[in-house]
């Protein structure tokens, strides 16, 4: 008489549960996380309470910008100078450019929510510019 030994079951179970730890460990191993997107581009549209300092002056005032990113955006300065129209109103991520051609003045403002700061610079000098996003606007 010939006797069978047969232990097939324990070792397909012991085979199932090692490749399933193997398959997990691939997959957690294969690095980081993905960055996360990055934020959708700023709308820069609405009235802006801005402070300038420029060439050792404290200039205060409102920026205005209208429009869409699919339609351009115009806009207005007006500060204790005077006011102004915006011209070239570039969106490129967070950074917002602009020019003032009746002050031969280029603008770049980085938007952090309903708050910017930027550089400005031209024939005046140059300067810092820093704005927040004016109530219901």
């Amino acid at each position: 008489m010939i006797e069978v030994n047969y232990t097939g079951g324990a070792m397909l179970k012991r085979f199932s549960t090692v490749t399933t730890l193997s398959l997990l460990l691939t997959a957690c191993a294969g690095g980081p996380p993905p960055e996360p997107p990055p934020p959708p581009p700023a709308d820069p549209a609405g009235s802006w309470n801005v402070s300038v300092a420029l060439e050792g002056m404290d200039i205060s005032g409102v920026l205005s910008i209208r429009g869409s990113a699919e339609d351009g955006y115009t806009g207005s300065i007006d500060t204790d100078l005077g006011g102004a129209s915006i011209a070239n109103v570039v969106v490129d991520g967070q950074t917002v450019t602009f020019t003032i051609p009746d002050a031969g003045v280029d603008v770049a403002l980085f938007f952090e929510g309903d708050e910017f700061t930027g550089e400005l610079g031209g024939a005046m000098g140059v300067g810092s510019i820093r704005g927040v996003k004016r109530a219901g606007s």
